[in-house]
């Protein structure tokens, strides 16, 4: 069998590439790979140590210009629900491929890897306070919000499962530039698997983000007698198998909108004091009927003031 020395087009480790068979998988990041993709981007790696420098400024500017697009997916803040966040992930992926291929070619050819990263993330955000300024100063505020939920469920994710040599770099630089940029709506570095099985805390999401806030830990007493709460009573009724699917929809937005806020943990805070606290007593009391109306107040109130009113 015939190898040929060639870069992985997921995470641009040197392999070795077997000429005889259609699929490998890559030593370094596990990922299955197309033969005809790595031995294409053997030729792109030649291209890539010939690149003089008007064909790297030429693809450059074309990486720049297509950046921001990255943004541009309105569809995905409908869709980041449970039965649809997975299938709008892969779109979102499968669309921008391409262009995380260019961008680790020019990372791989640039002589200052910071300074590329850095021009990456600048563009970004210019290009957003661009668009802010002249926008209505009435949509603003939502225009951000969203594009904060597009930007930590969507782009971060689908950069950091390309596990490009740029990917890990840039995602950093995405999130402090941005933090930056707008002070007042914090972003965070997740993958998609991290995010995803959020939605399968069901009941506990907002929970789980007050007591995270609060410093305990994930299987701290308010979490366990919550979860305990939801699959043994709540589950085993219509009404409340309802609550908990209704609550499941809107639950990571409301998180991911308070998490934008600057004065998020005391927001959490006022959450824990108003409506877990209680509710949490009241199971202790065992009075399951009564916590659920307090439950289902703080999700009505937070719906209203964090979704409906953007």
């Amino acid at each position: 069998m015939i190898f040929t020395e060639g870069k992985c087009p997921r995470c641009y480790s040197i392999i070795q590439i077997p000429s005889e068979q259609e699929k490998i998988l890559c030593n370094y990041c596990g990922e299955g790979i197309d033969v005809r993709e790595v031995m294409e981007t053997v030729k792109k790696d030649t291209v890539v140590e010939i690149m003089d420098k008007n064909e790297y400024n030429q693809e450059l500017v074309e990486v720049l210009e297509a950046l921001p697009g990255m943004l541009d997916y309105n569809d995905g803040i409908e869709k980041f629900k449970k039965e649809t966040y997975k299938e709008a992930f892969e779109s979102y992926y499968n669309k921008h491929y391409k262009q995380y291929m260019a961008i680790d070619r020019l990372y791989a050819a640039s002589a200052d890897k910071e300074k590329f990263l850095r021009r990456m993330v600048n563009q970004l955000v210019e290009t957003e306070r661009m668009i802010l300024t002249k926008a209505e100063r009435s949509v603003r505020e939502s225009r951000l919000i969203n594009d904060n939920l597009k930007l930590t469920v969507y782009m971060i994710p689908a950069m950091l499962k390309y596990k490009g040599a740029a990917m890990n770099g840039l995602t950093e630089c995405v999130v402090a530039g941005w933090q930056e940029a707008f002070p007042k709506y914090q972003i965070s570095k997740a993958d998609f698997h991290k995010i995803n099985s959020g939605f399968r805390n069901k009941l506990c999401y907002i929970t789980t983000a007050v007591c995270e806030s609060l410093g305990k830990e994930d299987d701290c007493y308010e979490l366990n007698i919550l979860r305990e709460y939801r699959d043994t009573y709540l589950r085993s009724t219509e009404d409340g198998e309802r609550i908990v699917d209704a609550y499941y929809d809107i639950a990571p937005s409301i998180v991911k909108r308070i998490n934008k806020q600057s004065n998020r943990d005391e927001i959490y805070r006022e959450i824990y004091a108003q409506y877990l606290s209680p509710c949490i007593r009241l199971l202790e009391e065992d009075k399951k009927e009564e916590c659920k109306e307090i439950y289902s107040d703080m999700v009505l109130g937070l719906e209203a003031t964090y979704l409906l009113q953007q």
